[in-house]
């Protein structure tokens, strides 16, 4: 017989916390206005969800909107109480967002991981990906990225090409899981990921890789939840910011995709996204240097590899 303290009674409530950290879908809530003793005197709302794994859980409702079924929820770790030694208790309770699920059934469970790479124009994430992919082609496929910028010699098949409008309606029309319009005076840059294609690797059993930018890993962090995605940030070398976006500028002029505009428009947005490597350091799982194109390569095979043991 196991003691309320044993290491295996502490094991199995640890696993069951961990399993009850997953974002999830609200289906029904109630108020319970008379908590149980110790418990702080005011009303409590409760609701059953629906986490992404399929598993159906109850728990305490947070945040200041009004819940709707149908709503997604993201678990935080919770002041419950306060004890009679002062020690200050906590719960897994479950944050409303403004997300409301589709009633689709492509939705109904969760179906697998994404891998993003982030990182500045010019860091050598399209490289990168596009070399995961062939020597990890049982594993791993590449996710079309849709634009609505005009080719460009050297693309080497990595985008699906969209008129604005047609990006628009896609948007507008729920078709695209993450996207962003990047400021430009010299062209028209709008960039997103569609849902079906996602969802069309998942099927196939493989891991979707996305290359991204800042807000595309926000749209897909926010749409799929930040546990699904097997963030890899990449950097250029360079032991200063100024060394780094000089190792930038070099690699843009030297692959001879872009006018010099547009390398200077490219410039003034990786100084941004280099400073979110540190604002969002919680949205990546690690964080590499792009100056051995092999180890970063090993790196994250290894990874991927140890993802398809799970």
């Amino acid at each position: 017989m196991h003691t309320p303290d044993s290491p295996a009674v502490t094991a199995r409530s640890l696993a069951r916390q961990k399993n009850r950290m997953l974002p999830g879908t609200l289906l029904s809530f109630t108020t319970v206005t008379h908590p149980p003793k110790g418990f702080p005197d005011r009303p409590r709302l409760i609701g059953l969800i629906e986490l992404m794994d399929g598993q159906r859980v109850l728990g305490t409702l947070a945040g200041v909107m009004e819940p709707k079924i149908g709503q997604m929820v993201i678990p935080r770790m919770h002041l419950s109480r306060v004890n009679a030694e002062g020690l200050r208790l906590y719960e897994i309770a479950y944050e409303l967002t403004e997300r409301v699920r589709e009633p689709e059934s492509e939705t109904k469970k969760f179906p697998g991981y994404i891998l993003a790479l982030t990182g500045p124009s010019g860091v050598g994430k399209t490289t990168v990906s596009l070399l995961l992919t062939k020597m990890l082609s049982d594993f791993t496929t590449k996710v079309p990225i849709v634009t609505s910028r005009s080719p460009k010699e050297g693309d080497d098949q990595e985008y699906d090409y969209v008129t604005p409008k047609e990006f628009e309606r896609m948007e507008k029309g729920g078709a695209l899981v993450a996207w962003t319009h990047l400021p430009s005076d010299s062209e028209q840059r709008s960039y997103g990921y569609r849902k079906a294609d996602i969802l069309a690797i998942w099927e196939q059993g493989k891991l979707p890789v996305v290359v991204t930018e800042m807000h595309l890993l926000q749209g897909l962090a926010g749409h799929y939840g930040r546990r699904s995605i097997l963030s890899f940030g990449l950097l250029p070398p360079g032991e200063s910011k100024r060394a780094m976006l000089s190792h930038l500028l070099h690699r843009m002029r030297a692959r001879g995709r872009e006018t010099d505009a547009q390398i200077e428009e490219r410039l003034l947005n990786a100084q941004a996204d280099l400073d979110y490597f540190t604002r969002a350091a919680h949205l990546f799982d690690f964080v590499l240097v792009n100056e051995d194109l092999d180890a970063v390569l090993q790196v994250i095979k290894g990874h991927v590899l140890e993802l398809a043991k799970a």
